[in-house]
């Protein structure tokens, strides 16, 4: 079956979110406030998180993907700005881009599977009980997730890749990679590594 394409408003931004992923972006640009307009009255918008802004899909040869999101709140902060939570949807792959007269940044894109929308054959463990103290512990990060599906392991892998602090290379390796046992033997080996981290 033929994939289907869809155009949508790109928002250049070095967030790594994948599927069921939740962050709040602070949207103040006029670009970005029309896309935020746009991405209400349609399918949303893709979050790429290049180095290089200016980065031509056309001439990437290796995966050039984004992160596909629906807003599920609207906020604004003290100082005014508005405040946007953000979902992950799907991971989608950029054909190509486009830049409007406001500097908007559009693309073709269509959606790309990816491990972290299944179920885990794994019995919950240590990822699960030190993901669920971490949110305990960050009401900011717990207010995010209402709902949080901390009995599906693929779940938990998938929110301790959004958040370790290791480099975007890596963490991209696990998109371009459909390799669920390789992301969580990574995600495991940074807690072996870092005591720290599962307390």
């Amino acid at each position: 079956m033929t994939k289907a394409v869809v155009n949508l408003p790109i928002f250049p931004l070095p967030v790594y979110l994948l599927p069921e992923g939740i962050t709040r972006l602070r949207i103040f640009e006029q670009r970005y406030l029309k896309m935020i307009k746009i991405a209400t009255k349609g399918q949303g918008f893709v979050i790429f998180s290049a180095i290089d802004k200016n980065i031509d899909a056309a001439n990437k040869s290796n995966l050039f993907w984004g992160s596909c999101v629906e807003i599920i709140n609207f906020d604004q902060s003290k100082d005014g700005v508005l405040e946007v939570d953000v979902k992950c949807k799907s991971l989608v792959e950029i054909l190509s881009t486009t830049v409007d007269d406001d500097n908007l940044m559009f693309g073709d894109v269509i959606q790309l599977p990816h491990w972290s929308q299944t179920k885990s054959p794994y019995p919950l463990g240590e990822l699960s009980t030190s993901l669920e103290s971490l949110f305990n512990n960050n009401p900011l990060l717990d207010a995010l997730y209402p709902k949080k599906n901390i009995d599906n392991e693929v779940w938990v892998v998938a929110r301790w890749l959004e958040l370790l602090p290791v480099s975007s290379e890596i963490k991209n390796s696990f998109v371009t990679s459909q390799n669920y046992e390789a992301a969580r033997g990574f995600v495991e080996s940074i807690f072996l590594n870092s005591p720290s981290l599962a307390k």
